[in-house]
């Protein structure tokens, strides 16, 4: 059972991490983007065939070196986001909203039918495996589950704080200001594609980053394995933790891929119709967008309206003023310090 529960909480933390990134592109910049679960396995890939050596006949597939785990990692985020700049900047240049969300899907399945059926780039049907103990030491099945639990925890706790503090940076304001008035931004300054066109290449090599993660999580993967639909459960975990909001992202992954995605897998199936289960856990899954988006759009964890997506810093004075609205309480605090306001 330890074993288990190890196993559902390293792939909550991978995809929390996959899940930030799609939230700077989608939460940040307003963009539907439907690649990143492509950059994601590409991540895979790459991580994959730079640590397993030459492939032996039959199998084939390119690289086929033997790089220390983290340099493999860090090559294959360079490739990914070499791949997501071309895709960015066909997308990005003149297309929004829903023609940019059906190139992203257009590109996802090119690739897709790609790798799986050109035999030589990764091995076609049947993938590429072979990553056993990246981290080294020789440990049992057992003690390394463990050790990578704790590691990838320690991965996406550095990344939130990354994307937590770039969140309220001066450049995290001005992507939101884009996403929320294209026009005004672009009349104060403002290059609106640049700015969008970074935050896609940061989110894609979170995704990326992600992969790699994944490759040393589970040692193999292939086409089956890769399904470019998985990319709503991601959507699905960030409606629930609150679009915008990295922590509330970080919330709704762990909600999603622990409430739901695992603990409907004990769904019975009747032996006559064994696809039951999945498709339950899809439909629940497809139920729970609807309803977030009814009840609680903007998530557990919603997105504040401060300029850097937090809560706005508020005085004592502000804090007694709860009748007052928040956008307010700074005018509250100032005119209550200021003379004319004393006179008043």
């Amino acid at each position: 059972m330890l074993q288990y529960w190890t196993a559902i909480l390293t792939e909550a933390a991978i995809f929390s991490v996959l899940a930030l990134g799609i939230d700077m592109i989608w939460g940040w910049a307003g963009d539907f983007d439907l690649s990143a679960y492509a950059y994601f396995a590409l991540g895979i890939y790459m991580t994959i065939v730079l640590t397993v050596g030459k492939a032996k006949s039959p199998v084939e597939y390119v690289l086929g070196l033997r790089l220390p785990y983290p340099l493999a990692v860090f090559i294959a985020v360079v490739v990914v986001v070499a791949f997501a700049s071309i895709i960015g900047a066909i997308a990005l240049r003149s297309l929004r909203e829903v023609y940019f969300s059906i190139t992203t899907l257009g590109a996802v399945w090119a690739i897709y039918y790609l790798v799986e059926n050109f035999t030589p780039l990764f091995n076609g049907y049947n993938g590429v495996y072979g990553l056993f103990d990246p981290m080294g030491g020789g440990l049992s099945y057992a003690a390394y589950h463990y050790l990578f639990l704790g590691f990838c925890l320690l991965a996406l706790f550095v990344v939130y704080l990354m994307v937590q503090r770039l969140s309220r940076s001066p450049f995290g304001r001005m992507v939101r200001a884009v996403r929320d008035d294209e026009r005004a931004a672009s009349v104060y300054g403002r290059n609106v594609f640049w700015a969008k066109y970074r935050t896609y290449l940061f989110g894609a090599g979170l995704a990326g980053f992600a992969g790699g993660l994944f490759a040393a999580y589970i040692g193999a993967f292939n086409p089956l394995d890769w399904k470019p639909t998985e990319i709503f459960v991601l959507y699905a975990a960030i409606l629930v933790g609150g679009r915008g909001n990295p922590r509330g992202v970080v919330l709704g992954s762990f909600i999603v891929y622990v409430g739901f995605v695992e603990m409907t897998r004990y769904i019975p199936s009747p032996a006559a119709r064994p696809e039951l289960g999945p498709a339950l856990r899809q439909i629940l899954i497809g139920l729970l967008i609807i309803l977030m988006l009814k009840f609680r759009p903007s998530g557990l964890l919603p997105e504040r309206l401060g300029t850097d997506g937090t809560v706005p810093r508020r005085s004592w004075r502000g804090l007694l003023s709860r009748s007052k609205p928040l956008s307010l309480a700074g005018e509250v605090e100032s005119t209550a310090d200021s003379p004319e306001g004393t006179a008043t």
